[in-house]
């Protein structure tokens, strides 16, 4: 279930267990995430919600949607290969466009988009 993220509060509280599960699980991504979050918070479309995976107990997980250029994008963190954060197109299980790490720059973050 996606949960609406309206306030920078929920936007606080997920990234911050985003960035507590970096420390511990993704050791790959853990300092990109930083400059991931405000591409996406500067490039998402005026009137649209950024969107988060959530439960029953309110907790988020691991995938944000965001549109941004009329596109919705997946955003979702991948364990394999030491972890990855893949952007795909239209879904979680869409086209791959970018495939981040740490050694990901800025400029292809921004491209992607």
């Amino acid at each position: 279930m996606a949960v609406k993220v309206n306030t920078v509060d929920q936007l606080q509280k997920y990234f911050l267990g985003v960035v507590k599960r970096a420390d511990h699980h993704a050791p790959l991504v853990k300092e990109i995430i930083y400059s991931l979050l405000g591409v996406i918070v500067l490039k998402k479309d005026e009137g649209t919600n950024i969107e988060v995976r959530g439960n029953d107990e309110d907790a988020t997980g691991n995938i944000l949607w965001v549109s941004i250029g009329g596109t919705r994008y997946a955003l979702r963190y991948e364990h394999g290969n030491g972890g990855s954060i893949e952007v795909r197109k239209n879904s979680y299980n869409g086209d791959i466009v970018l495939t981040i790490t740490n050694f990901t720059t800025v400029q292809e973050i921004i491209n992607a988009f």
